[in-house]
């Protein structure tokens, strides 16, 4: 189409040029004493055309002439960026492939090109990274150190290197100094995650876990795994300090008390505590919506709350939840407390039933020691010992094989009949 409207226009100038000539009827005249030329205005200017498009061909000649050196050299600069700029190509997919060595010399060779040499020296030290060459990794950042474009890109690196070596103060450090340019993106913020974790600065990772999962920039599994690592760690290091530990737990978000391995830690710090009041409701909350061995198995354990209201309570699960084993265990222990001697017989007996393990039957045993009954206890004493070591108990003797049977009867001075056949 548009060849096809360039040689209209070319037609109808050419038209217009022809039916202007025609009606051209003037004449030119050059005097140039002695001589007089005389002209037809067409042909002047037919020759006017042609004088100017000769001088137009001999200056572009001239230009180009003069403008050799500098065409050169931008042609040698052009070749060296292509070429640089191939290596760094070829540098990276040799990187992506695994062949490492390749990489960090392909990159090398894009170091020619002063534009290129940033991320030449960044992959360089990527890959000397994964051959463990940590000499020569630094030498490669710290020629990376000198381009001002990749300091971002340069300092996310040290931090990702810094990760992988388990050097999470370096790797922080890195971080701040990317941070001081302005805000972080989202993968500084993960690698900030992964650095307070490994320097395990639980109330950080909490903090960066909360404001990833605003930005739905974390998978939801691996916040809750971090989310309840770092709980558990808090309520841990809070040890039996009543006032710290209040104070962690009043600092968890009501969404994350109800998580079941929150709740448990926090039951655990609580009672170590001797805030038994504050576990108790917790334990009463989280039972209203589902049944938990894990609490339950603590509910003995809470002492500050009367034995009466907790057998009370514990009855009151019994009826809802059923006969759970952790349930009647503690309904047992509960009963043992308080000196009701046929109830916690009664409840450790069916818990037994249940689930018999050495746990259940440590707990018959001892209550037969208080019942003056010693011969049931040490029944029950080694029905414990028998359920803990399982099939991996320790045999006193072994069956012997029948070769090593025979071999003792000859030495003995005894024969072995064979056994005819048939």
């Amino acid at each position: 189409m548009r060849r096809a409207i360039w040689l209209l226009l070319i037609v109808s100038a050419a038209v217009g040029i022809a039916l202007l000539l025609r009606v051209a009827q003037g004449n030119v005249a050059i005097l140039w004493p002695p001589y007089r030329v005389e002209l037809s205005v067409n042909l002047a200017l037919l020759l006017l055309a042609i004088l100017f498009l000769l001088l137009h061909l001999l200056f572009v000649a001239l230009s180009n002439a003069l403008n050799l050196p500098g065409r050169v050299r931008e042609y040698r600069d052009r070749r060296r960026r292509d070429k640089a700029l191939e290596g760094l190509r070829d540098s990276l997919l040799a990187f992506f492939e695994g062949r490492f060595g390749r990489a960090e010399r392909l990159a090398r060779g894009a170091l020619s090109d002063q534009a290129l040499a940033g991320s030449a020296a960044l992959i360089g030290a990527r890959a000397a990274q994964k051959m463990r060459e940590t000499e020569r990794r630094d030498r490669w950042l710290e020629s990376a150190k000198s381009v001002g474009e990749i300091g971002a890109a340069r300092q996310t690196t040290v931090a990702e290197i810094a990760l992988e070596e388990h050097r999470p103060a370096d790797a922080l450090a890195a971080l701040d100094e990317l941070g001081a340019g302005g805000a972080r993106h989202l993968h500084a913020m993960r690698l900030a995650l992964r650095a307070r974790t490994q320097a395990e600065e639980w109330q950080q990772v909490l903090e960066l876990v909360r404001l990833l999962e605003r930005r739905d920039a974390i998978e939801a599994p691996h916040a809750q795994a971090l989310r309840v690592r770092a709980l558990r760690a808090l309520f841990a290091g809070a040890g039996d300090d009543p006032e710290l530990v209040k104070r962690v737990l009043d600092e968890v978000p009501a969404a994350e008390r109800n998580i079941d391995e929150v709740a448990l830690a926090a039951v655990r710090a609580l009672a170590r505590s001797r805030l038994h009041t504050v576990a108790a409701r917790i334990v009463e909350r989280a039972l209203v919506k589902r049944f938990d061995a894990d609490l339950v198995e603590l509910w003995p354990e809470l002492t500050g709350v009367p034995g009466r209201e907790r057998l009370a309570r514990a009855e009151s699960w019994l009826q809802r939840w059923g006969d759970e084993p952790a349930l009647l265990m503690a309904l047992g222990r509960i009963c043992a407390a308080e000196e009701i001697w046929g109830k916690a017989e009664e409840f450790l007996l069916r818990a037994e039933r249940m689930r018999p393990d050495a746990s259940t039957r440590a707990l018959l045993a001892q209550l037969c020691e208080r019942l003056g009954r010693p011969d049931d206890a040490a029944r029950w004493y080694r029905e414990a010992t028998l359920a803990a070591y399982g099939d991996e108990m320790v045999r006193l003797s072994s069956t012997r094989s029948p070769a090593l049977t025979a071999e003792e009867d000859r030495q003995n001075g005894t024969s072995v009949l064979p056994i005819p056949g048939p």
